[in-house]
Order: C-alpha cells, then structure tokens, then sequence
C-alpha cells in the first residue's frame, strides 16, 4: 500500500510539530508514543476516505450498470403524426409525472428536494363534489387530495388531474343527465384561472371491472363534461380516455368506450403488474396502442408502479419490473408517463390488499438508478421553458 504525498507531507509535518514541542529529555517517550499514534490515525484516516471513493465508485458504476440494462431503440410502427390533440412534448421527449397524493408528495419531496422535480405531478378529485381542488380534502382512505397545492408549489409544472367517475351508484349516469353540472362549472373556472396545462383523465381506467361502467353510460357522460367546459371557454386542458389496459368490464370491445376523435386529445394506460413478465404487457394493453395509432393519438402511462413492492435490502425489483417499465416506454414511443410513490399497505384501497410498499427512497440504489433514467434529456421536468415545449403559449 503507498501513501500518497499529501499525507507524508503531513505525517512530516506533525513529526517536526512535536519535535519542537518536546524539547526535553522526560518528554521523550511521550514524543514517541505521540508520534506513532498521529502516524497511525493519519494512516487509518487516509485508508477510511479512499474506502469511501472506492465504494463512491463502485456504487456509480452499480447505477450505471442498472440503467445500462434498459433498451432505448423506438419501434417505428409507433412513430407517427398526431391528430385532435394538444400538449404533447416533443419528438424524443416524454413528459416525466410524479404523484399521487400531498401526503406522498411532501414525502417525496422531504427525500428528494435536491433532485430535479418532475414535469407534472397528479391529483385526484370525483364528479359528484367539487373536493379536493381549490382546497385540501381529505379521502376515506386516509390521505389528502389538493391541487391548488400542486399549483402554487411547483409554479413551472403540469398538472395531471383524474376525475373519479364511475357505473356504480348510477354516478356516470348521474353526470350525463346534468345532475354535476354545478361542479364542472367549477372546476372549468378554476382550470382557467390557474393558466397551465392540465391533463384531465375523465373517469379513469374506464374499462376496468372495479367501475362497472357501461360503455353508453360512460360515453354520454365524457361528452356532456368536454362539451360543458369548451362551452364555459377552458382551453388549457387535454382530455384524456384512460384504459385500465386489462380484461375489460363485461369483455365489452374496446371501441365501444370511445367518446369519439374529437373529444380525446390523450390515449392512456395503466402499468402496474404488466410489467413483472418481461416487455410484452398483454394482448389488452397492444389493443389499446393499437386503437391509439388507427386514432392518431399520443399514450401516457397515466398510472405506474412495482406494486409488488420495493425492498430495502435487494435491486431485484429493478430487472423484474423497472427495466421493462423503461423498455416498454421507449419501445412504444410513449408520451407520458407517471409514477405513482406510494406505500399501498397505508391507503385502505378496496382490492388491492396484498399491494405492497413501493416507495422509490426504500432502496437508495434503486432511486440512482431511477434519477439517472429520468435525469436524461429524453423527460420533460420542471423548467421555465415546459410550457412552451408543450405547445402552451397562453402563460
């Protein structure tokens, strides 16, 4: 082992201090004893920081190793020109998204304020109440919906808003009769007033078997919400038609869902355990790509996440799910995508028991390896330029 001239220069250096010190002859042995234990923690110190830069390296060579693992070619059936649609990045850029609720959020950011911030961040509220939008509400499962939040804490930022609309207890229904039209004029008026983009999934995740919506219902219900607030004058948001990319309610036909070219500006999709067996999401989730190029329309991965659960201990979870997740988006020549931060054993979500703590920050190597991905040039984050890159020039 050689010991760098820096630190001979100071173990020299604190030789001669003690030299001068000890100038007489009882203090002799102590001259020596101090000498040797100033070689030894100068020594010890020196091993201690190249350890650290060893380990520094070995951890950036792990990240880089990680991300290495995820393929960037893009499919060219999935290049073409959009039509009846706004807000969409860039050719080679994707909108980068975080969510979902202010709890979660104010995690998120208490462990990554250094960290650049996502382009947009996402927030839920439902048709039957103007909750959780211009002020905090607090849901049944425990945590808290607030866009106004989301506005005025991230001023160069998206919003991505999901509007719970479902079949169950005649809601959808309910909304295509007119029964909610007080509060989509409300939330029209605070949509116009906060002067962003803001991409709206109306009745997310349509066709899953948890919203019992019927296609009919569904269908009038979307056009009454973009009809009613066209006609109020809201410019600033893209309507998104999110498919839960799985088998559907009733094995209705896709097609049958559709509100039509002129009311979607968005196609949209759910990840979640799509992504444990390899880069083939389904048959589901190809028909809804599929419908999305025949449309002319963008795809976000609205909704995402290992919801297998992120462990502390192992990056296993980085080959089984996020690699895929990441292949998939470029393959596909997705848009969008958002990630959800989220521990499921804490929100009390109705089918989703065995969900499990999918945090970023519950592995340190996984969240690098994240950063590094998402740290590109290729994701849209917050930026005084964002807006324009999305084609809104009204800010």
């Amino acid at each position: 082992m050689r010991i760098p001239e820096y630190m001979v220069h100071r173990i020299k250096k604190e030789i001669t201090k003690t030299k001068e010190v000890c100038n007489y002859d009882g203090l002799k042995l102590y001259s020596t004893f101090h000498m040797l234990f100033m070689l030894l923690f100068l020594i010890s110190t020196w091993v201690e920081l190249r350890g650290q830069t060893t380990d520094q390296k070995t951890t950036d060579q792990l990240t880089q190793e990680m991300v290495s693992k995820i393929q960037t070619d893009i499919d060219a059936d999935f290049i073409y020109d959009y039509e009846h649609s706004k807000f969409i990045p860039p050719d080679g850029k994707t909108l980068l998204i975080m969510g979902q609720t202010v709890e979660g959020i104010t995690e998120y950011m208490d462990h990554f304020r250094h960290r650049p911030l996502p382009g947009g961040w996402s927030a839920y509220w439902g048709i039957p109440e103007f909750a959780g939008v211009a002020e905090a509400h607090k849901n049944e499962t425990g945590s808290s919906q607030n866009h106004q939040m989301l506005i005025d804490s991230f001023p160069n930022s998206v919003v991505q808003s999901a509007m719970w609309m479902v079949g169950k207890w005649d809601v959808a229904k309910n909304t295509g009769n007119g029964k909610y039209d007080r509060v989509i004029k409300k939330y029209s008026a605070w949509a116009k007033s906060v002067n962003r983009p803001i991409y709206l999934r109306i009745g997310y995740e349509f066709d899953g078997q948890h919203n019992e919506l019927e296609p009919e219902e569904f269908v009038k219900a979307y056009r009454h919400i973009v009809d009613l607030m066209r006609k109020k004058g809201v410019n600033n948001i893209a309507f998104v038609w999110h498919s839960y990319a799985s088998k559907p309610f009733k094995d209705y036909q896709l097609s049958a869902w559709y509100p039509g070219d002129e009311y979607v500006d968005w196609v949209a999709i759910s990840v979640f355990g799509h992504a444990y067996n390899g880069t083939d999401f389904g048959p589901y989730c190809d028909d809804v790509l599929k419908f999305a190029k025949q449309h002319k329309k963008p795809v976000m991965i609205a909704e995402s996440n290992p919801i297998n659960g992120i462990d502390s201990k192992s990056v296993e979870v980085w080959d089984q799910w996020f690699v895929n997740f990441f292949t998939f988006s470029y393959r596909k020549n997705i848009k969008a995508i958002s990630f959800i931060n989220e521990d499921w054993t804490r929100t009390k979500i109705p089918g989703i028991s065995e969900w499990k703590d999918s945090r970023l920050y519950n592995n340190e190597q996984v969240s690098r390896a994240w950063f590094e991905e998402t740290g590109k040039d290729r994701y849209l984050k917050q930026s005084t330029d964002l807006f324009k890159q999305l084609g809104y020039m009204n800010h």
